[in-house]
């Protein structure tokens, strides 16, 4: 077990066991160890922006969202776990300009099966993990297709879905073309995307595709994805950043 691993453990016997105690060591641990990706979502978004907070968990990045889109922005945050989702909700009660929806985000919608992590709170998945029995749930799932009207603007994406990436693009796929300026932060797990049917070539490929350029964060630095980023470790993961290279 690495020392990642027994850490993450150990916070979420605390997320069950005190969440009091645990609510405010997890949002420094996330300010801190996303600063880079704070900072650049401070950079491109400002106020009046409109984002999606898919994979909300309990609401740390939909109240930095928030406050970055401001009072005349719009933050749609997305959490299918119940229990996260509670905890979701109680984090933005106070926050006008955050929609909660008790959702999965996909590439249709639908009812669909979440299968729920007994280990970390933070890894519940949209499809079936082979050689890992899970007791599994029932849960809205939509896809952005849908939920959102055609022509509506949004500037961002975030989505940090276990794997499930490429599905919610594919629902996605006319919002990507009514938003040339849209900019995407995703979670780039290789061994996610594989156990979820498709992988990290297909996803870049997708955002390719549709005109994306795509980064890695690095050293506080955006830099090109390298073939490393690919290999299917299941500690392999990092957030990537995608935008369109618009010409003046």
């Amino acid at each position: 077990m690495t020392f990642v691993t027994l850490g993450r453990r150990l916070g979420n016997a605390l997320y069950k066991a005190a969440f009091p105690a645990y609510l405010p060591l997890y949002s420094a641990f996330k300010a801190y160890a996303d600063r880079a990706e704070r900072q650049l979502l401070a950079q491109y978004l400002s106020q009046g922006t409109v984002v999606v907070d898919a994979g909300a968990n309990i609401g740390v990045y939909s109240r930095f969202l928030s406050g970055v889109v401001g009072a005349t922005g719009l933050v749609h945050s997305f959490e299918p776990s119940p229990d996260n989702f509670v905890r979701l909700s109680a984090a933005v009660s106070g926050l006008p300009n955050v929609r909660t929806n008790e959702m999965a985000v996909s590439n249709k919608t639908e009812n669909k099966l979440l299968y729920i992590s007994e280990d970390l709170n933070v890894d519940h998945r949209a499809y079936p993990t082979e050689g890992e029995p899970r007791q599994s749930i029932s849960v809205k799932a939509t896809a952005l297709d849908d939920y959102f009207e055609p022509g509506s603007r949004i500037d961002l994406f975030k989505l940090d879905i276990q794997g499930y990436e490429l599905h919610a693009l594919h629902g996605a796929a006319r919002v990507l073309d009514d938003n040339p300026e849209i900019k995407l932060l995703l979670e780039l797990w290789p061994y996610g995307l594989r156990k979820a049917g498709s992988s990290a070539q297909e996803l870049l490929a997708f955002l390719r595709s549709r005109g994306f350029k795509i980064f890695s964060m690095s050293n506080d630095d955006l830099t090109d994805v390298e073939i490393n980023a690919l290999n299917e470790s299941p500690s392999n993961y990092r957030n990537i950043f995608a935008r369109r290279l618009l010409l003046p």
